[in-house]
């Protein structure tokens, strides 16, 4: 009868390009060492222990590329280099030694490409077997989320800088009054009727206008006589002549069903002639259901845009 790890390579053979989706069992349930790699970790480097005179054999679920290992001090191994196995003996002048790196590349060119593991030796206890699960993806897919990580990242800079710039001066009425947003007329607000679209998702009550220099602010009531709760995730007020500005929204709570709830949407304008009227969009999620106001008019300024 086969030994539990060589009945299970013969499987894994067998099994053929469906094993990529194998999973590491939970600790103590498997012979040897599993690792899995992900095309999210492609940096990641794994430390697998080897002691000299030992054999450690590495088992992928992935063919590797004839040409695709790497193996620092090889001079100090013995290699037995295969499609799917590689098995190290590490020489005795290996004691004592720092890590050493052994980096394999895959033969589809799916992600992750490569892998590297950090061979740290031991003076007596060693990894005999280490099973590597390879979960691939089309490199397309990876370079697509990896593209909207990146503008994702841009636009949380663009926060965080706006962030760093308004906490520079102080908080509350003082900072009010010092950033030249209030002056002693106070902040001009008005009452907004008869805004509403049809089709829309939530009912809008008691819509509110507010200005100061360099921003608008709208304040409303929703109510959601629907049966699931409503998010906004985003909102925008589109200008007569088409010009649109990102709106922040404020609370980043749902409506739930049967109730109201305030929202403020603020954008920043530094045109104070900007008057409008606008049309006041918001959406969920999915953006199947929205919220649409029209003829949404702002208080005018008299005075110039602060600096």
């Amino acid at each position: 009868m086969f030994a539990p790890s060589i009945a299970a390579f013969l499987m894994l053979l067998l099994a053929g390009t469906s094993a990529t989706a194998q999973t590491c069992p939970p600790p103590g349930e498997a012979e040897g060492r599993c690792i899995e790699l992900t095309a999210d970790e492609t940096n990641e480097v794994s430390e697998v222990q080897i002691s000299p005179g030992q054999p450690t054999t590495f088992d992928f679920d992935s063919d590797v590329r004839a040409d695709g290992l790497t193996l620092e001090n090889r001079e100090r191994f013995k290699v037995a280099p295969g499609i799917r196995l590689i098995t190290l003996v590490p020489s005795e002048k290996l004691r004592g030694e720092k890590p050493n790196e052994m980096t394999v590349c895959f033969e589809d060119g799916a992600a992750p490409d490569c892998a590297t593991f950090r061979l740290v030796v031991h003076p007596a206890i060693g990894e005999r077997q280490v099973t590597i699960f390879r979960h691939a993806r089309p490199v397309d897919s990876v370079q697509a989320e990896l593209k909207k990580s990146y503008e994702e990242n841009a636009r949380l800079r663009a926060e965080i800088q706006q962030l760093r710039a308004e906490r520079d001066g102080p908080d509350g009425l003082t900072g009010l009054l010092a950033s030249g947003m209030m002056g002693e007329k106070g902040i001009p607000c008005s009452t907004v009727r008869n805004v509403e679209r049809p089709g829309n998702a939530l009912t809008a009550r008691d819509v509110t206008t507010c200005r100061a220099r360099g921003r608008m602010a709208v304040r409303f009531d929703l109510k959601n006589e629907g049966t699931a709760p409503w998010t906004a995730q985003g909102a925008k007020l589109v200008g007569p002549k088409g010009e649109e500005l990102e709106g922040s929204i404020w609370p980043q709570k749902p409506v739930l069903p049967g109730e109201p709830l305030t929202l403020y949407i603020e954008v920043r304008d530094e045109d104070v002639r900007t008057t409008g009227p606008f049309v006041l969009k918001l959406w969920d999620a999915d953006g199947l259901r929205t919220v649409t106001l029209g003829s949404v008019t702002f208080p005018a300024l008299t005075e110039g845009p602060g600096p």
